[in-house]
């Protein structure tokens, strides 16, 4: 007779140990299934349940928040429907990951705007990166001259699900050059220039203009969505 061998469990898919690496929460086995811990809520990585889009919004598991890889490179109109990689957000983790007592008040290209410390880092990058744009191209200044806002605890517009900016990790530019899916009624739109996106996205922001319901005025620090190694293998 062969020797009985104890099985391990396999490793826990790639998106929990980036969501572990990025937001602190815990992964853990329970019941042969695999989940993370974000203070005292358990979020399961296929909690088996169909979906529409509207309801993996409302009710997302850990594979919701990763089925629609988010696209980098040339900016292009967004036409399939429903196709909007990081609308999904996993709210218990952002809650434990970003507490209001870290929130701070910093300079952003000339801007006094409250942000969580955590993200600050990445924001000032980002800060530098447009600094060196704008020495070569004045025609991106407009874009930044005003802002839209950063912290602001607040439900995403038409929803109770509470934005990516009650966090103090979402900044949006200057919603006079900017689309929004609400306010235009022919399709996605874009004003905001490759560079401007580019220097968001090198520094892990996600932006709202590669979403089905844009959102072009609005970047948030969601780093694990710009890792390829954040997602699920195929």
């Amino acid at each position: 007779m062969w020797p009985l061998v104890a099985l391990l469990p396999l490793a826990p898919p790639a998106p929990l140990m980036c969501l572990a690496r990025e937001y602190g929460v815990a992964v853990a086995e329970e019941r042969g299934a695999w989940l993370v811990r974000a203070g005292d809520v358990r979020i399961p990585w296929d909690d088996g349940a169909a979906k529409t889009p509207e309801e993996r919004l409302e009710h997302p598991d850990v594979e919701d928040a990763f089925a629609q890889r988010y696209p980098t490179g040339p900016i292009a109109p967004v036409t399939t429907l429903d196709f909007d990689p990081g609308r999904v957000r996993l709210d218990a983790i952002l809650r434990a990951a970003y507490p209001k007592r870290d929130l701070v008040r910093v300079d952003f290209l000339g801007h006094r705007v409250w942000f969580h410390a955590r993200a600050v880092p990445a924001l000032g990058r980002v800060a530098a990166r447009l600094r060196r744009a704008m020495a070569a191209d004045a025609r991106l200044r407009p874009f930044v001259a005003k802002l839209g806002g950063t912290l602001n605890e607040r439900p995403i517009a038409g929803t109770d699900r509470p934005s990516a900016h009650s966090w103090g990790i979402a900044i949006d530019l200057d919603p006079a050059l900017s689309s929004y899916w609400r306010w235009e009624h022919h399709g996605w739109r874009n004003r905001v220039p490759q560079a401007i996106v580019d220097a968001f996205e090198a520094e892990g922001f996600i932006w709202g203009g590669r979403w089905f319901h844009f959102d072009t005025m609005h970047f948030e620090y969601r780093p694990e969505l710009l890792d390829p190694a954040c997602y699920p293998s195929p």
